[in-house]
């Protein structure tokens, strides 16, 4: 599974129509779910899907109860292969409530790494500011793409986020690669090629090739409740969309990201281990303490079928929010996870 956070705390940069359109692009050939994390609910409202019964705090509410979580019980089909997630106002509070918890920036972490096995792509809509909700999607990432307006002031803003990026680096030990995207880009100015050049030389490696034109047919898409794939597949809009896709399963096309959580107390140590590791315990595979009772590990693994387990103190156990097991040798259970 490979999570990706669309995050900006300036408005109006493309964020939801980003999330949206990439989400429905990479539906065609992988199974994607979509995040609604914004209380403003706009990419539920893009995609003409409010006043859903089951949303997101939903599921939060859920998860805070102590309840075992399965994200296929609360999302929407919206078609084959493209599931989402929705979101309504109610969802500003959520900062305050898990604002004392130990583990509030890993809440969306916990969630998914325990839904991790249903999903080949999870999109995360963020709100319009560096709040607990973006937090947490920040640290349930596997990437983050930072949509991007070619205008004097674009860069600016990027300095705060570069910086708590970087701080969610270090308080989690993971790698969170960050990647920005040009988005209503009007090749016509003359002024905008100039500011282009200057933001290719700012960030270098890390802006995307792919750049999102400015398209009218994007507009009335969303005033439509549909994806620019829907209402017009030939637009400009469509073809950037498209590439943008083809782009991001490009990045780490031979690997993909394994979620690995478990909640033990009175542990000092616990490690992953299996056919990725040939079996022995080692330090890069040492699960990361949340709070007193859970852990968790993020791998990147090459495409293919892996067996594995956990290794506590000196016990061995199989995964058990991993449905999938088969025997070993020893008459015991191994977890199997397939990565593709």
């Amino acid at each position: 599974m490979k999570v990706i956070a669309i995050v900006n705390q300036k408005g109006g940069c493309g964020k939801t129509t980003t999330s949206v359109n990439l989400s429905f692009a990479l539906s065609k050939k992988y199974k994607t779910l979509l995040i609604d994390l914004d209380p403003q609910s706009h990419a539920s409202l893009y995609l003409g899907m409010k006043n859903q019964e089951k949303s997101i705090v939903d599921v939060f509410e859920s998860f805070l109860n102590e309840e075992n979580i399965n994200l296929n019980s609360f999302v929407q089909k919206r078609k084959e292969n493209f599931f989402l997630l929705t979101s309504r106002i109610s969802l500003s509070i959520w900062e305050h409530k898990i604002n004392d918890l130990p583990d509030k920036l890993f809440f969306l972490y916990k969630i998914l790494s325990l839904n991790a096995h249903y999903y080949d792509y999870v999109i995360i809509d963020c709100p319009p500011n560096l709040g607990l909700l973006s937090l947490n999607a920040i640290v349930a990432s596997s990437y983050v793409i930072v949509p991007l307006l070619i205008c004097p002031f674009s860069l600016e803003g990027l300095k705060t986020l570069g910086e708590i990026i970087k701080l969610v680096k270090e308080k989690t030990a993971q790698e969170i690669k960050t990647h920005y995207l040009i988005t209503q880009f009007d090749r016509r100015s003359k002024f905008s090629l100039v500011l282009l050049e200057n933001i290719k030389k700012e960030l270098k490696n890390n802006l995307l090739n792919t750049i999102i034109r400015t398209n009218i047919s994007l507009r009335e898409a969303s005033f439509k409740g549909l994806s620019i794939f829907e209402h017009k597949p030939s637009s400009r809009g469509a073809q950037d969309y498209s590439f943008l896709s083809e782009e991001i399963v490009s990045l780490d096309q031979d690997k993909s990201w394994a979620y690995f959580f478990f909640k033990g107390k009175n542990l000092k140590e616990i490690y992953v281990v299996g056919d990725f590791n040939s079996w022995q315990k080692k330090e890069e595979y040492k699960m990361r303490k949340i709070d007193e009772e859970s852990w968790f590990l993020t791998l990147p693994l090459k495409k293919g079928r892996y067996r594995y387990k956990f290794l506590a103190e000196n016990s061995w156990m199989t995964d058990p929010y991993n449905p999938h097991q088969e025997d070993d040798t020893f008459g015991g259970k191994n977890s199997i996870i397939s990565i593709s």
